[in-house]
């Protein structure tokens, strides 16, 4: 069906981090807001009612806390992530997509800094290849998103993968959104 190599960039990982937190942890995120607006509208009543209770005013900054926690814990967990793949060197990827799999390569490319040490080269017949990740339609759960400079891959609602636009043709971005809209719309019922 289609095959092409990419790379990301820490602002196409964050949009799609972006895009991956609004479709799968709203839900969550808005009944943890949900919860804490309860808790402390009760608070602030108990509080009203009974202004001496120390331990309702100990209460009102835990559920602030909480609050505060979570509406900023999405901005916090990527910032957490981008920090940690500033640090990395950049991976190549390679897909391809077939009619019932997709294969995503992982080309891991050694840090500058790293030295290539062989001690017994008999014994060491080991060579590096590519990670190979396959998805089976079907069998895997997949979703299929896209925002402005990506399309998304979802895996099990946990992960994604970002194929970059600006490393498809036009061509290949028509052709990968249609089919994998296509074929994960049609797995899914």
């Amino acid at each position: 069906m289609a095959s092409f190599s990419y790379d990301n960039t820490l602002d196409e990982t964050d949009g799609a981090m972006k895009s991956f937190q609004q479709r799968f942890a709203k839900k969550r995120s808005g009944l943890s807001v949900a919860a804490y607006s309860l808790l402390l509208l009760a608070v602030a009543i108990g509080i009203v009612m009974n202004p001496t209770a120390v331990p309702l005013y100990i209460a009102l900054v835990f559920g602030i806390l909480g609050m505060a926690y979570t509406l900023t814990d999405k901005k916090r967990t990527r910032k957490k992530i981008i920090n940690t793949l500033k640090d990395m060197n950049p991976e190549e990827y390679h897909c391809t997509i077939y009619p019932e799999k997709i294969e995503l390569e992982t080309i891991i490319k050694p840090k500058e800094n790293e030295v290539d040490v062989k001690i017994d080269e008999e014994k060491d017949e080991e060579i590096i290849t590519p990670l190979k990740t396959v998805f089976r339609f079907g069998d895997d759960l997949l979703n299929f998103s896209e925002n402005e400079d990506s399309l998304l891959l979802i895996f099990n609602r946990r992960q994604f993968y970002c194929f970059p636009k600006r490393c498809l043709t036009k061509e290949q971005e028509d052709t990968v959104r249609d089919f994998l809209y296509k074929k994960l719309e049609s797995d899914e019922s």
